[in-house]
Formats: structure tokens, C-alpha cells, sequence
């Protein structure tokens, strides 16, 4: 379930200017997950993201090339 979940993540952040961690949270009960602040938090920590300036001047989550590639090919059974 939590690398579905980051998988999820990093497709919402990708896909989307996702500026918070409630938005982030929204858009993944949206989607089927239930998550709270805690999780979000790891997640976020874990999946190295950061903030990076979006295309409207505001900020949005962004993650690195690197650990994008580390999470497409971990088992499902982490």
C-alpha cells in the first residue's frame, strides 16, 4: 500500500502544482487512499520532495529524477 501511495503521490505532484500537504492529502482520499498528516509527512520526507517555483510563480512539491527511478522498480511489498 505505501508504494502504491507514493506512487500515487508522485504522479498527483507531476501532474498537477500541488502546493500543500492538506491539497496532497485531498487529492489522494480522492483517489482512494486515506492518509493523515503523520503519513503525508513521511511520505514527503521519504520521497526526498521538495519546493520548487511553479510556471504561476507560487510554489509546488517537486521530487528528484534520481529517487523518481528508485521508487518505480521497489516491490509493492514494501
Amino acid at each position: 500500500m505505501k508504494t502504491k501511495r507514493q506512487r500515487k503521490i508522485i504522479e498527483l505532484i507531476t501532474e498537477r502544482n500541488v502546493e500543500t500537504q492538506d491539497e496532497l492529502a485531498a487529492l489522494l482520499e480522492k483517489e482512494g487512499f486515506t492518509v493523515t498528516q503523520a503519513t503525508i509527512s513521511r511520505d514527503i520526507r521519504e520521497l526526498n520532495l521538495t519546493k520548487s517555483v511553479s510556471p504561476d510563480g507560487g510554489q509546488k512539491y517537486s521530487i528528484a529524477v534520481s529517487a523518481l527511478g528508485c521508487l518505480l522498480y521497489t516491490s509493492d511489498a514494501a
